[in-house]
């Protein structure tokens, strides 16, 4: 299992890495050195997510962000990311996020972000079998003040 986790994220930081070159399923098996079917089954079974899934949430995840952060165009920005016209990445993203590129640029507010997935962390012993599943939690005391800005004066409230 470590093995295979090993090769999705080397599928997956590939996927990053060339998010702007278009990256297909044929270019990342080549780079990762499985048969396209391979890479395809593997991500499936180890992510829980088609590949064509998660590439295309990645790439609508960019552009919610370019539209945000960047005054580009909306066409540059669509054909960075892949698509092959303005009207494409509209349709695209009116299904993900319920609104046009542009009226989302205009007003942006909350959307869900399809993030980066990682596969590999410490829990799934790939460190000498050292992980932090072993590890002692002790109960910590907390102290909880509260102090009016407006009234350098108040007494403090705490609770232990």
């Amino acid at each position: 299992m470590n093995q295979w986790s090993v090769s999705v994220q080397k599928m997956i930081d590939w996927i990053e890495l060339n998010i702007e070159n278009n990256p297909t399923l044929l270019g990342m098996s080549n780079e990762v050195g499985y048969s396209p079917y391979y890479c395809s089954s593997l991500f499936h079974k180890v992510c829980g997510v088609t590949l064509k899934r998660y590439m295309a949430g990645r790439r609508i995840c960019y552009v919610a962000v370019a539209l945000r952060d960047t005054a580009d165009k909306i066409i540059d920005i669509a054909l960075r990311y892949g698509f092959s016209s303005q009207e494409a990445l509209t349709r695209a993203f009116v299904r993900a996020y319920g609104c046009t590129p542009y009226s989302y640029r205009m007003e942006p507010r909350p959307i869900k972000l399809s993030i980066k997935q990682v596969v590999l962390n410490p829990d799934k012993n790939l460190f000498g079998g050292i992980g932090m599943t072993n590890s002692t939690v002790k109960e910590a005391n907390a102290r909880f003040e509260y102090i009016p800005a407006h009234n350098p004066t108040a007494t403090r409230i705490s609770k232990i």
